[in-house]
């Protein structure tokens, strides 16, 4: 990669620029972004190239473009680029938009999508990679180095989409859920609201360290912190109780349910 084009400065944008510059820090990046103060921003604290005048050589100097929008914004901005963007390498993390989508608004077939969560920004996220049909080796190659800037790559058909959301992408939530339910638990048992969440969050931490380190599987490590008739297996039996797991099964259900609902009625 020589130079990489990022179309929008926001949330997500902004963490792929910060994620290219901080692992390939030879790598030359270049900007579409209207918003003054935004583009600013990139090009003082990454150094990056703005093309607002020059969308032509925009897609031309830029081996790959990263398209970093919001869904409702495609159309318009599309219309505005697509007499340069022919052919163009992109790589988009619009939610809920189909490759066919972007290849048709753009006039490409060389289409990469990535369905990444809100821990990009600080570069742990999965990053779930799709390819349309006619992406090349080239695209391929390029948009799963890019991914790894961001956390980790997951190549997926694309009609599996809505299940990264499920599990990944809104599954953040019930992390941060949990982490607060967690610490509700010991505010109730006697500790501080912030000494407990400290704890809940050390807590997931180091719970997400060991199922890395050890590859065992879930249960296992369960089992060996409940001891026969001990504080555990209480709790873990109250959880059941509430039917815990069969309630995350259902909210991953629900939401890969929604992500299919709203890709099939997107304009």
């Amino acid at each position: 990669m020589q130079r990489i084009g990022i179309i929008g400065f926001g949330n997500m944008g902004s963490a792929i620029a910060r994620g290219l510059r901080a692992q390939h820090p030879g790598l030359e990046l270049g900007i579409l972004e209207p918003n003054s103060e935004a583009r600013q921003r990139a090009e003082s604290e990454l150094g990056a190239i703005s093309y607002i005048d020059a969308p032509d050589r925009f897609f031309r100097d830029c081996e790959t473009v990263v398209l970093a929008i919001k869904p409702q914004d495609l159309d318009p901005i599309a219309d505005e680029l697509r007499a340069h963007s022919t052919d163009a390498a992109l790589i988009s993390v619009l939610a809920g938009t189909p490759t066919e989508r972007i290849a048709a608004a753009f006039d490409t077939q060389r289409v990469a999508r990535f369905m990444p969560s809100l821990a990009a920004s600080v570069g742990k996220s999965l990053v779930g990679v799709a390819f349309a049909a006619a992406a090349d080796k080239s695209l391929r190659e390029t948009a799963l180095t890019v991914a790894e800037t961001i956390g980790r790559p997951l190549e997926v058909p694309e009609h599996l989409m809505a299940a990264i959301t499920g599990v990944s992408g809104s599954g953040l939530a019930y992390a941060f859920a949990f982490a607060h339910a967690l610490a509700m638990g010991g505010v109730s048992t006697g500790l501080k609201y912030d000494d407990a969440l400290a704890a809940a969050v050390m807590v997931l931490d180091g719970a997400a360290e060991v199922l890395r380190a050890t590859g065992e599987h879930p249960l296992a490590l369960a089992s060996k912190v409940s001891s026969p008739a001990g504080t555990t297996i209480k709790g873990l039996t109250a959880l059941e109780r509430g039917a815990f797991t069969a309630t995350v099964i259902d909210a991953v259900e629900q939401a890969a349910h929604r992500a299919n609902e709203l890709e099939r009625t997107a304009p």
